[in-house]
């Protein structure tokens, strides 16, 4: 006997009708967004909602969407009201009706979405992770590493063709005091579910060369609030803050502090700005040292005439002093002049004495005294005679007396 059946189509039918008089007003849900499309060409938005459990495991999912007509009044309120787009990974309070489709099954299809019900969960979120980072003792490490005098040396997180990174150089580089800065990019997503990663990863490459660099910048330039939640997450956070150069923040947006604005250095609006605080820093240490310099040449001006003056008393009293001294030594030299002159006189006249005691002595030893008292001198050949040994025969004697001489030969 053959069974009774119906088809699967019909009976998706009668669920869908069970559903639609059972769902027949509209919910208030929260979710989490695990998933989420935009269809650019017909305006509709497809969502996939999720519930999970404290461990982070799904518990519920349905599928979701947003038609067009909806779609184009909520987004721009939403991002109004909250600074943030509808993404991936965002909790939500929606107003949904429940539907079912014998081809595509059961969906939400949501109608409104409380803006402040988000805003309250992201502040939860970020009002936890700054917490967190304060009771992990991180919060002000940064900010008290001291920044360099000068800051010459960059390294510049960003990615290579924001035009931020680009603005920035240029900024530093077209300065009108010719300072010389050296930049290192070191490029990464700063944007999307993954630019917190791969921040992180850039930071960490900075770190092993940290030694070559004087500060970190962290920029961006724009883009929609919704790609800064990146800034707000735990981990990057916690990297930054405990970095051991200083890092300054340029990430390109004024509504709200993010967590790794607050945690860096030193925070700046842009990319700009980030330029233009390095500049004006790099000026205050120029005016300081040319402060410096006028002070030193003061300073040494005022100590060279004090030595002048120092130095003309000193003269002055050097002078004094040697009159003083050549007086004394000039009365010192006449005293000792008078003592030389005295004891020269005497010893001259001593001198004179001595000579004319020498030379009555002489007078009475002279050959010429000798001969007055009748003694004679006898030569042998030119010499004087000693001994008779000298004369031999014929020898001619020559002998002189006082008056005369006799000439005598030995026969």
């Amino acid at each position: 006997m053959q069974k009774e059946f119906i088809s699967l189509k019909e009976l998706l039918i009668k669920v869908k009708e069970v559903i639609s008089s059972s769902f027949d007003t509209t919910y208030w849900i929260c979710a989490d967004i695990s998933d989420f499309h935009e269809d650019i060409t017909r305006g509709h938005c497809y969502l996939e909602l999720v519930e999970k459990n404290d461990k982070k495991l799904i518990e519920a999912k349905v599928r979701a969407a947003i038609w067009a007509n909806t779609y184009r009044f909520l987004k721009p309120y939403f991002e109004q009201q909250t600074g943030q787009s509808l993404r991936t990974g965002m909790k939500v309070l929606a107003e949904v009706s429940v539907s079912f489709h014998e081809l595509y099954g059961l969906s939400c299809v949501i109608l409104n979405i409380d803006p402040t019900f988000t805003i309250g969960d992201m502040a939860r979120k970020k009002q936890e992770t700054i917490q967190q980072l304060k009771e992990d003792g991180v919060w002000e490490m940064n900010k008290q590493v001291e920044m360099p005098f000068l800051i010459k040396r960059i390294a510049v997180i960003s990615s290579a063709s924001a035009a931020g990174f680009g603005d920035f150089c240029h900024q530093l580089q077209s300065n009108d005091r010719g300072f010389q800065f050296s930049f290192q990019l070191f490029p990464a997503t700063m944007q999307g579910e993954h630019a917190a990663e791969s921040i992180i990863e850039a930071l960490d490459c900075v770190f092993e060369q940290k030694e070559q660099y004087d500060v970190v910048v962290i920029i961006r330039g724009g883009g929609a609030t919704t790609d800064l939640l990146a800034f707000d997450e735990y981990d990057l956070a916690y990297v930054v803050a405990q970095f051991p150069l200083p890092v300054l923040t340029g990430i390109g947006h004024e509504r709200d502090e993010s967590v790794v604005d607050m945690v860096a250095h030193t925070r700046c609006k842009t990319p700009t700005a980030v330029a233009a605080f390095i500049y004006e820093k790099m000026l205050m240490e120029e005016t300081h040292l040319l402060d410096l310099e006028e002070n030193i040449k003061m300073g040494i001006g005022s100590i060279l005439e004090g030595e002048k003056v120092r130095l003309n008393e000193l003269s002055a009293s050097v002078v004094r002093d040697c009159s003083h001294r050549i007086m004394m030594e000039e009365q010192s030299l006449t005293l000792l002049g008078s003592q030389l002159r005295h004891a020269f006189q005497e010893q001259l006249n001593r001198q004179i004495h001595h000579v004319e005691l020498m030379e009555n002595t002489l007078l009475h030893i002279s050959p010429e005294a000798i001969l007055r008292r009748g003694y004679s001198i006898t030569l042998v050949d030119g010499k004087v005679m000693r001994s008779v040994s000298q004369v031999r025969k014929e020898s001619e004697l020559r002998t002189i007396v006082l008056d005369g001489e006799v000439l005598s030969k030995v026969k």
